[in-house]
């Protein structure tokens, strides 16, 4: 009898094998797009522009089409700019803001958006709220000389240092209208000035600065003027001469309660080095015991003990001399140390301290350093720069280390693309603004194009017409006073809104008619 063997099991294996793969796969995804506000609620002053909104497409799966987005919700005779309907690329951010006249209810209201790609849609939200007048912010007129075309409003520096203002780096820097604000004497070709140092006196400040302001020679000295407001200067000194150094430059100055001056500078010896050198002055007439202009001696070079590479260091531009705590503290910055940063020494005198750290970790190199105290909380302030088209700050709440850098400000124009040094202006615990040298950069020989530039920390002045026009500040006059173009008919009603010196908080309102030609002083009530 013959045996019938069935093969079946391997059979359905390879069936199974084989269909593994079998069947319809998903298909893809389809292409959308997202749609989001931010922020997503605003607060605005009735008769006015709201802060700016940014409103965002974000493709999805390859979604690569324009989307139009329209504004719904709006109050009459309210309006967006850009206008609605806004064509937004598939990955793309358009900043919007919207105008409420001045007859706009107020309260709050939603205002809706819409995108729409083909057949595809999506909306989101936006809160607003309308707050009303507030009359809290008013003009008063006052005396001065002003342009026909100009409108001056004065009363507008900053308030006591205000640290949360400077952590959001959205500081109201004004330049001030004069391109340079500070220029060198004319009486030779050696023309250059830089280095600014504004040191707080009684009836106003006495600047120092570094250059050579017109003299015989280009070799760097240190000159003063005084002024009272940074309009006028009077008492054009010469106060160090480089004597037996090649330049004597970086100027930076502290005063103590007894009326005693400590200057700490950048001494560039003929052998290409540059040293700390320190000078002291009772009256600020006698410097290191001989009448100004004292001539510099290789004895006031700084003596920094315990910092090995102090022979062959380069000290160029980043010396600041700092009185805190009955007790001197010097930042550095060595040019012949790339791996390192801003150190910090410290002593009972000047002229010797002993190095202990460092204090930032920074290519750039310090100019100032400046002590508030906010809250029982002393804050320190310090300014950088490197020779760029950008200067600095860095904020410290002991004046050991100092925290991330944050933008002080840009260049304004090709005049200024290299900004060499940074002094700061205060008024008690006001920070008014900051001075700095600059010149532009291209060509090779800059250095007889170094004047001292400003841009001064103020509140930020909004005024907008019945039609929407929003008129800002074209530039600061000294510390106190802004300058507004006028409009073609010479008188301007409409609301002005006023914010703090960091840009954003509001400190009052109200509705005011001002003409061309005249000066008003701001009074917050």
């Amino acid at each position: 009898m013959r045996t019938m063997i069935h093969i079946v099991a391997p059979v359905a294996m390879f069936l199974l094998v084989n269909c593994a793969g079998c069947g319809s796969s998903s298909p893809p995804p389809p292409r959308d797009f997202s749609l989001s506000v931010s922020p997503s609620a605003i607060s605005m002053t009735v008769g006015t522009g709201g802060p700016a909104v940014g409103i965002t497409v974000s493709g999805q799966n390859g979604f690569a089409d324009t989307v139009s987005v329209a504004i719904a919700g709006l109050p009459p005779g309210a309006f967006s700019s850009p206008p609605s309907p806004l064509t937004i690329p598939p990955f793309g951010t358009q900043q919007v803001t919207l105008f409420m006249p001045p007859a706009t209810p107020t309260g709050s209201l939603s205002v809706e958006l819409t995108a729409t790609s083909g057949t595809l849609s999506h909306s989101a939200a936006l809160a607003l709220t309308v707050a009303p007048v507030s009359d809290t912010a008013v003009l008063q007129e006052a005396s001065g000389q002003v342009a026909a075309d100009t409108i001056e409003i004065q009363g507008v520096s900053a308030g006591s240092f205000n640290p949360i203002y400077w952590q959001r780096e959205t500081l109201n820097w004004m330049p001030d209208t004069r391109v340079p604000m500070f220029t060198a004497l004319t009486s030779s070709p050696n023309q250059n000035i830089y280095a600014p140092w504004a040191l707080e006196q009684q009836a106003g400040w006495r600047m120092f600065y570094g250059g050579w302001d017109g003299s015989d020679s280009p070799n760097d000295r240190v000159y003063s003027v005084t002024t009272s407001d940074f309009l006028s200067f009077d008492n054009r000194t010469l106060v160090i001469d480089h004597g037996a150094f090649e330049h004597v430059n970086n100027v930076n100055v502290q005063q103590l309660p007894d009326g005693s001056l400590h200057m700490m500078c950048t001494a560039g010896a003929y052998d290409q080095l540059n040293w700390p050198a320190y000078f002291s002055s009772p009256d600020g007439l006698t410097w290191n015991a001989s009448p100004a202009p004292y001539q510099a001696q290789l004895g006031d070079i700084v003596d920094i003990q315990g910092y090995s590479d102090y022979p062959h260091g380069g000290f160029n531009a980043g010396n600041v001399l700092f009185r805190d705590n009955n007790s001197w503290t010097f930042y550095f910055y060595d040019n012949n140390n790339p791996n390192g940063g801003i150190y910090r020494a410290t002593g009972s005198s000047p002229q010797t301290v002993q190095f202990q750290g460092i204090a930032l970790a920074t290519g750039h190199d310090p100019n100032g350093v400046e002590k508030f105290m906010v809250d029982s909380q002393p804050w320190y302030l310090m300014g950088l720069m490197s020779n760029a088209p950008q200067l600095w700050y860095s904020l410290s709440n002991n004046g050991i280390t100092f925290g991330p850098e944050q933008t002080l400000f840009d260049n304004l124009s090709s005049l200024d693309t290299s900004m060499v040094s940074v002094g700061f202006v205060r008024k008690g615990n006001q920070l008014l603004g900051a001075l700095y040298g600059a010149n532009p950069g291209s060509p090779a020989n800059t250095l007889a194009a170094n004047q001292i530039y400003a841009r001064w920390l103020q509140k930020k002045v909004v005024i907008t017409d019945s039609s929407g026009v929003q008129y800002l500040a074209q530039g600061g006059y000294g510390p106190g006073r802004q300058w507004f173009q006028g409009s073609s008919s010479r008188t301007l009603e409409g609301t002005m809104v006023v914010y703090a010196e960091d840009g954003i908080t509001p400190l009052g309102s109200s509705l005011v008619t001002i003409t061309a030609g005249k000066a008003y002083t701001l009074i917050l009530q």
